[in-house]
């Protein structure tokens, strides 16, 4: 608890975070979200080895929605991000942490890992779709695997909120439009989408 009080203060310090984001978070829920987030990073990229070329690598219609086709051709990667995201929530469902309270703190360290997240996603998609992702960044923000894992990113997170009892679209605007990352672009529908099926899992 210490630690994380002392953390909150260098943040503030620092302008990361503002005196009113601090004092809406749970600091029961904010642990559940660092230890939970940290434990599905580490299930994604472990579970990265076993994801298999997707037969729909390269058939993907972009006028369909690319990332939701990208997400529906890939059950490997869908179970994945499922699995990942049963893990945050079953941390906030033993603190018995839910809603508004479960929202803030996700925004918290969604906000802290999103880089590590981003990376690990991104290393997945090149992996199911190593044609369509082929000679991408996800460091360039005009790529499609950038715009693909920061939308899948922002699933996930919307998915762990939603199952906590929070509805989508005040999951989106609470954590997605409140990260200060690459996140707060993308379309609502679409996310919420993603994270559906995400929670379906």
């Amino acid at each position: 608890m210490k630690y994380i009080n002392e953390v909150k203060r260098f943040q503030q310090l620092a302008g990361i975070i503002t005196e009113a984001e601090t004092a809406s978070v749970d600091p029961v829920a904010d642990k559940d979200a660092e230890q939970g987030l940290k434990l599905a990073l580490n299930m994604l990229k472990s579970g990265a080895d076993t994801i298999k070329p997707s037969p729909k690598d390269g058939k993907i219609d972009e006028a369909a929605g690319l990332v939701f086709g990208l997400v529906a051709g890939a059950p490997g990667l869908i179970n994945l991000a499922g699995k990942a995201v049963n893990g945050i929530s079953a941390i906030f469902q033993k603190d018995k942490k839910k809603g508004t309270v479960v929202g803030n703190a996700l925004k918290h360290w969604g906000h802290q890992l999103e880089e590590a997240y981003i990376s690990a996603i991104a290393d997945i998609l090149k992996a199911v779709y190593p044609q369509t992702f082929e000679n991408q960044s996800v460091d360039d923000k005009s790529s499609a695997l950038y715009d693909a894992a920061h939308n899948i990113y922002a699933a996930m997170l919307l998915a762990a909120a939603i199952s906590s009892g929070m509805g989508a679209v005040d999951a989106h605007n609470l954590i997605v439009k409140g990260l200060e990352g690459g996140l707060s672009a993308f379309k609502t529908s679409e996310v919420v989408a993603i994270a559906q099926k995400v929670a379906a899992v």
